[in-house]
């Protein structure tokens, strides 16, 4: 028995030994002035500077300027990075994202996505949040740095809360906590086939539903509005900036239906910010998502079509059909294996690019327009003069896999690594097939 022990102990040991292994370690602080010069820069906000030199210091974009037009001293900086026409972007952002609270599914006490209830405005992701996961390194060697770490399940899933991908813990990692409640919308609509017709029936139970949801916020509107007292209930608590704009309702629903019970829902509760979670028929509900100034998070583009009878196409080109309709939007990637898949989100853009979406509209779909659904842009999500220094360099086109290939990342200033399990695992066999190929 005592053996038996030792040698489990061992196990967990060489288990967290073997994981540290995989985890490159959180940056220092910025010490030194840095300069990059001659890049293409891709500054966030639509606009593009092809031979651009930006510099940083403490943390802080001090320079965004077109060398072709400005003469600078370069001699001042402490390190000057040439990088001859590569590109600069700023960190791309992963809105809706589960990155940090799951690690392996089929183990429950590393699953935090989930809590038990139906309505959970208390529950918080921020606290669940595990910077040591493997899955995160791998996400942020495409560019991905930051992310909206959300939880999932029951009528309202509870608070998200914005995290930057290079921390020892969550409180070093956090941007801004509790963001906003997510509401997932009961489904209105039931479609079935019945002889090779789609026959279209209303949920029987979404009156229900819908009269509960009515009924919770409600409370919670005149809970808000109430004198404080000695009682204190933490769900309404958690609900209270939903009626004062401090806090975000992220609604999770697709179906055209469903958008507009939404909005009709935000004028009766008095909400004052909302967005759109999915939005497969948002461009049909434009009109009344422009009125109330109601953004959208996209679905994944690389899902399939909702509809048998929908063009194949369909999920491809939302994108370019909301940047028509003049809606705000931005990229997530909600789905099933999504954690992981999170390293894909460049390249969603890039096939809503492919399907008619401007190119630097699709860099500002994953980096300011993200920012400013979720409340960050005043610091993040673009290459401007006073706003963190939270960028990358690749080689290429980041929102091509083909080419995207990063040589320099920087979070808040501080240049992360870029190595990850997946990286040093290639590297290891690379070598050792390699060896065996010269014998």
């Amino acid at each position: 028995m005592i053996m038996r022990k030792i040698f489990l102990s061992l196990a967990l040991i060489a288990g967290i030994a073997a994981q540290a292994q995989h985890r490159p370690t959180p940056a220092p602080a910025q010490s030194n002035s840095i300069i990059l010069t001659n890049c293409y820069a891709h500054l966030g906000n639509g606009k593009v500077i092809e031979n651009a030199y930006i510099a940083f210091e403490k943390g802080v974009l001090t320079l965004v300027v077109d060398a072709t037009v400005s003469r600078i001293d370069i001699t001042k900086f402490d390190k000057v990075i040439p990088l001859e026409g590569q590109h600069v972007y700023p960190g791309f952002i992963a809105p809706n994202s589960s990155l940090g609270l799951v690690e392996i599914d089929a183990i429950r006490a590393q699953n935090d996505l989930y809590e038990v209830g139906t309505f959970k405005p208390s529950v918080r992701s921020v606290i669940a949040y595990n910077a040591d996961s493997e899955i995160i390194p791998t996400v942020r060697s495409n560019g991905v740095l930051l992310g909206q770490v959300t939880p999932r399940g029951g009528i309202i899933s509870g608070s998200s809360s914005i995290m930057q991908f290079d921390a020892w813990n969550w409180e070093d990692a956090v941007v801004r906590a509790d963001d906003g409640l997510h509401l997932n919308w009961p489904q209105v609509i039931h479609r079935h086939y019945d002889k090779g017709r789609i026959l279209v029936s209303k949920v029987k139970s979404y009156d229900q539903q819908k009269r509960e949801i009515e009924l919770f916020f409600g409370d919670a509107k005149a809970y808000a509005k109430a004198p404080k007292g000695d009682l204190t209930e933490l769900r309404f608590e958690a609900m209270k900036g939903l009626f004062d704009g401090s806090k975000t309702l992220y609604v999770h629903a697709d179906e055209l239906k469903s958008i507009h019970e939404a909005v009709q829902f935000k004028r009766d509760m008095g909400i004052v910010k909302m967005v759109i979670v999915g939005g497969y028929d948002a461009p049909l509900a434009a009109t009344i998502l422009k009125e109330e100034n109601i953004s959208v998070l996209l679905r994944r583009v690389h899902d399939l079509a909702s509809l048998d009878e929908d063009d194949p196409h369909a999920s491809f080109a939302l994108a370019k059909k909301l940047y028509d309709a003049g809606i705000l939007f931005a990229f997530q990637n909600e789905g099933d294996m999504e954690r992981m898949g999170t390293r894909n989100l460049p390249f969603m853009a890039g096939t809503a690019v492919a399907h008619g979406l401007p190119y630097e509209e699709a860099v500002k779909a994953l980096t300011l327009n993200a920012a400013q659904i979720l409340g960050v842009d005043k610091k993040y999500g673009s290459l401007e003069v006073g706003k963190s220094a939270t960028l990358f360099v690749s080689y290429g086109d980041a929102l091509n896999m083909t080419t995207n290939l990063l040589r320099l990342a920087y979070i808040d200033g501080r240049s992360i690594e870029l190595s990850n399990m997946q990286t040093e695992m290639y590297l290891l066999y690379k070598n050792k097939y390699d060896k065996e190929r010269s014998k």
